[in-house]
């Protein structure tokens, strides 16, 4: 380019661009201009000037730190996932944000921190210019932990919508119907932002009658089935009456009132053990959510958000089943000696639990500039309350005692008798939290900034619980409480120092080289001090390629609900009991253990990213994971004979050996320790031809120079330093001012898509566990849980895991296909064989398949009321695929059966939204 043309383009930018285009971050403070330039302004705009384009290298809404996202979707990309908010988005992106450390993502909003998911969920993806997910590393730069993937959402300068949408989803079996309504109402200007979202869900229940559930055991039945007390005949002459020897006689409907003989068949039947069960409880949900962002001054701005939700839900846990001894000398028997009636009592809210919880939390960040060193401060208040009320079926002792006197009909409706008192439990959980984080630039090295974190933070927590439960044995509810209170003072500095670069003299010949450091600690007031360190390097010997490793180091204290939520017994829950070989239905018990330690987490991490095409939009990343726990601190695991021998303590059996109740609350093992290998790839290329007539119109309303074929490639200015970003932008750009030159496209790696053209994303992970073992006790068995161990009801480890993503998009049409593959597994039962039990490997296969009404011009032009509409059916697990679960003969056990496992099946969605920008 001539000098001439140079100072022709400079001439054309504003005075703040020439201003970010000639210093550097420390000299273009806010000292200098009354307000600080906006980074909007003067990151990722093209100033068209027929074949120049002006840009920087740091782009709008950047994340922290030196390392380069592993995903950068934009804005066609995010179109092909066919998601109707940002909280559906991450859903469809959970394979790509999944951590192998564990922890759950977290987020940013153009580079900087927000006061708490609630505050960004319901954004619709229209409103994102580019999605970006980074390494955990990352949230180190953001006081966050080192085992969260961070999500930065760069959201478009301006921007305004209503959004509403209707969904309804139903399994191809039927039995449930699942409604959602939502609405959303956004407002973005430049820095000024406000939603409010509302949402009501509405699911039926499952019961098991309306899948293809088989139950054995006692033979109860609605009318009811007798037997003999030891087995055997029950009287020889209901046997001559009925032409056989009667061992189970079934009841008849004529028996109330005064039974004979002649009202009694053979049995048994059995035809209401699935009666008033459900797979999936009936459920309600409403929830209220807002935000707002405004500006306090020139330099300083603040977020408010809030979010109020009420879930209630029911499930039936069965009807009550007696057994009562009917004596020979009762007006209602007409039997010649004693017997045993079997029966289901038809009173459904007898075992019924209804849950209720309601939810508050109100959240504000304010965040701001000291010179160039960028602050946060955020707090805020949760609070959670729930109520859970369990039936515990029908007074046994005074029903038998009615029946032994004869002033009771067994046979007659006993639905009205006594209830046992129904077992109540209430929790009440609040956290208080304020936070303060500054970065910026220490000091300036050879090869770039010195950059630091720091944090300090404090919060008070408490949850108090209450239980009131039947005791058996006592025959009288027995009450108890619990109080749990935690203060919690934190704070962590967080320091990423560049060794060598490529743009600079010296090590430059090692390419791109940083060193991060992390320490923090945190002392909690019930727990005492904990500590934790993370180290790590990142290099990058060439631009296509780069190197990451890392060690972490942390202790870490059991959750609040982890100790101290309050004790749930679950009658009639399905288990396999590997000491029988039988499926049986037992109580279990789940809770708070206050009991638990700390847990103390080593991490050393290895990665790789590679972007080996710079035309194509293709990135590779593998990583490498070893994780070991001291004091894991675990959900209880699966029933297997092993676990039992470990704990015997969490079973409890009867005289003659039958299971009756687990403990599941959790506990810690002495040592976890796992190995894996995550690797896969991400790629996204437009296809089709574009659109002449489109473009020319793009050009005309942009006022932009000729793009098209023949009008030559445009030249890239590429402005780098400048003031640091005020409001909302991320940090400022790279320190040094200058130009750099470069030819080309300069619509980012793989190009841009054109108007006409589609846009194509596919994105495949696999995970390779080398390790994954627990030692519960000192001295006990290691349970390798890729060999036979098992943790959870579905089995053991999948040694190998697939995940596949597929993604299209053009002309307001586009489909998302979602693929999961896991590896088989099994549980060694015992001594024998015949105990094993082996599971199946498990594909899944879900399809979404969208259209953007507006795209269509000509039906818009005919019903202009479908502008903004798009429609999108799905399909969650197409071929209907189930684990299969199988012991050593071949059989199912009653609790795999498949409508257990996954009671919906194939379901059908379908979605109707409105957006009105």
């Amino acid at each position: 380019m001539s000098p001439v043309a140079l100072l022709f383009a400079l001439a054309s930018l504003s005075p703040a661009d020439t201003a970010a285009a000639s210093s550097s971050p420390a000299q273009a403070a806010p000292a200098q201009t009354a307000t600080p330039v906006p980074q909007e302004e003067i990151d990722d705009d093209a100033y068209d000037l027929g074949t120049l384009e002006v840009v920087t290298t740091a782009r709008r809404g950047a994340a922290l730190g030196d390392y380069e996202p592993e995903l950068v979707l934009d804005e066609e990309q995010i179109k092909a996932y066919g998601a109707s908010s940002i909280e559906e988005l991450m859903t469809l992106l959970e394979p790509v944000t999944r951590s192998s450390r564990g922890g759950s993502p977290v987020f940013l909003v153009n580079g900087r921190r927000i006061s708490g998911f609630r505050e960004i969920r319901g954004i619709p993806p229209e409103a994102i210019e580019r999605t970006e997910i980074l390494p955990e590393e990352t949230a180190l730069s953001y006081g966050y932990s080192a085992d969260q993937r961070v999500v930065n959402f760069v959201l478009k300068a301006d921007f305004r919508s209503v959004t509403m949408q209707a969904s309804a989803r139903r399994p191809d079996q039927g039995g449930r119907t699942m409604t959602d309504l939502e609405s959303n109402i956004l407002r973005i200007s430049g820095k000024q932002r406000w939603t409010l979202d509302l949402e009501y869900e509405r699911d039926t229940p499952l019961f098991e009658t309306e899948r293809n559930i088989t139950r054995d055991g006692v033979p109860y039945d609605l009318m009811g089935n007798v037997t003999a007390p030891g087995g055997g005949e029950i009287d020889p002459a209901l046997s001559a009456l009925l032409g056989q020897s009667v061992t189970t006689a079934s009841v008849g409907a004529g028996a109330a009132g005064g039974a004979s003989l002649s009202d009694f068949g053979v049995g048994p039947r059995t035809d209401d053990l699935t009666a008033y069960r459900t797979l999936s409880p009936k459920r309600e949900n409403s929830s209220i959510s807002g935000s707002l962002v405004r500006d306090l001054n020139q330099t300083m701005s603040m977020t408010l958000s809030g979010e109020l939700e009420d879930t209630s839900s029911f499930s039936y846990l069965g009807l009550p089943g007696l057994s009562l001894a009917l004596p020979s000398a009762s007006p209602y028997s007409p039997f010649a000696g004693d017997v045993l009636l079997h029966r289901y009592i038809d009173a459904p809210g007898a075992l019924g639990r209804q849950t209720d919880t309601l939810s508050g939390q109100l959240g504000f960040l304010v965040d701001g500039y000291l010179g160039d060193w960028r602050w946060t401060v955020n707090g805020g208040y949760d609070r959670t309350e729930t109520k859970t009320r369990t039936g515990r079926g029908l007074n046994d002792d005074a029903l038998q005692a009615g029946v032994t006197a004869g002033t009771i009909d067994p046979f007659g409706d006993l639905g009205q008798l006594p209830a046992n008192p129904f077992d109540t439990a209430r929790s009440i959980s609040s956290k208080s939290s304020l936070e303060g984080v500054i970065n910026g630039t220490a000091w300036e090295g050879p090869a770039g900034s010195l950059t630091s974190t720091f944090k300090v933070g404090f919060d008070s927590q408490s949850l108090d619980s209450e239980n009131l439960r039947f005791s058996e044995e006592q025959q009288a509810s027995v009450f108890s409480e619990r109080s749990l209170s935690r203060d919690r003072t934190s704070a962590s500095g967080n320091f990423n120092l560049p060794i060598a670069s490529r743009d600079r003299e010296g090590l430059g010949a090692l390419g791109d080289l940083s060193a991060n450091l992390n320490l923090a600690y945190e002392d909690l007031s019930d727990f005492g001090g904990l500590s934790a360190y993370t180290v790590g390097l990142n290099w990058s010997p060439w631009e296509p390629v780069n190197f990451t490793a890392s060690w972490a180091d942390e202790q870490k204290a059991p959750s609040m609900s982890q100790l101290n939520d309050p004790t749930i017994s679950t009658p009639n829950v399905p288990v396999y009991d590997f000491a029988t070989g039988q499926s049986v239905n037992i109580v279990r018990i789940e809770g708070g253990n206050p009991n638990l330690s700390e847990e103390t987490k080593r991490v050393l991490k290895f990665g790789v990213n590679l972007t080996p095409l710079k035309d194509k939009d293709l990135r590779l990343t593998a990583n490498y994971t070893r994780t070991e726990t001291e004091g894991s601190i675990a959900s209880f695991p699966t029933i297997t004979p092993e676990l039992e021998a470990a704990l015997p303590e969490r079973f409890t059996r009867d005289l003659d050996g039958n299971l009756l109740s687990i403990d599941a609350r959790p506990l810690n093992f002495q040592k976890a320790e796992q190995q894996e290998i995550r690797w896969g790839l991400n790629f996204s290329t437009a296809f089709g031809k574009p659109d002449p007539a489109a473009m020319a119109r793009m050009n005309t309303r942009s006022g932009g120079g000729q793009r098209g074929p023949g009008g030559g490639a445009p030249t890239v200015m590429r402005v780098q330093g400048g003031p640091p970003p005020g409001g909302h932008s991320a940090g400022g750009a790279p320190s040094g001012g200058g130009m750099r030159m470069q030819s080309g496209g300069g619509r980012g790696r793989g190009g841009g898509m054109m108007p006409g053209q589609g846009r194509f994303n596919i994105s495949l992970y696999h995970t390779y566990r080398i390790q994954d073992e627990i030692t519960i006790r000192d001295g006990l068995p290691v349970f390798d849980l890729l060999d036979g161990a098992a943790i959870g009801a579905r089995g053991g480890q999948s040694r190998n895991e697939v995940q596949l993503q597929m993604g299209a998009f053009k002309s307001g049409m586009g489909g998302f296909l979602n693929a999961n593959w896991k590896e088989s597994t099994r549980i060694n039962g015992g001594s024998s064989p015949d105990d094993d039990l082996s599971f199946s490997d498990l594909t899944t296969v879900n399809l979404n398949l969208f259209a953007d009404l507006s795209s269509r011009e000509s039906l818009v032009s005919r019903y202009p009321w479908l502008k903004g509409a798009r429609v999108s059916v799905g399909v969650e697990n197409i071929f209907d695929q189930r684990l299969k679960v199988r012991d050593g003969l071949g059989e199912t056990p009653l609790s795999y059966q498949p409508d257990y496992l996954d009671p919906l099946g194939r379901t059908f969605r379908i979605s109707l939204r409105k957006i009105l920008y």
